[in-house]
């Protein structure tokens, strides 16, 4: 992942999705850089991906369960996704072990 192909810079983020409910049937797509605005809230990270027609994507079934970030810092965000309304989606994050 450390290719140019993959090359994760400021205001951009490494998104891949998965569709479908855990242990179903399911697709993960592609890790593809977006750009993006990140906000961290407190109990979740609320995404805004360019261009808006991402949300065809986002938006396709069986819908997105989960999601997996990379952010230019090189920092994953991976969590279950919830609340997709156009380029906009909520991730909750996994639990970091202790």
């Amino acid at each position: 992942m450390n290719d140019r192909k993959h090359e994760v810079m400021p205001g951009t983020i490494l998104l891949t999705l998965t569709y479908g409910k855990p242990g179903e049937l399911g697709r993960t797509t592609e890790p593809k850089i977006y750009k993006a605005a990140l906000q961290h809230l407190h109990s979740f990270s609320a995404v805004i991906l360019l261009p808006l027609e991402i949300g065809v994507d986002l938006l396709k079934a069986p819908g997105i369960s989960r999601a997996r970030i990379q952010q230019s810092d090189g920092n994953f965000i991976d969590g279950a996704v919830r609340c997709v309304q156009q380029n906009y989606f909520e991730l909750v994050e996994d639990p970091k072990p202790r």
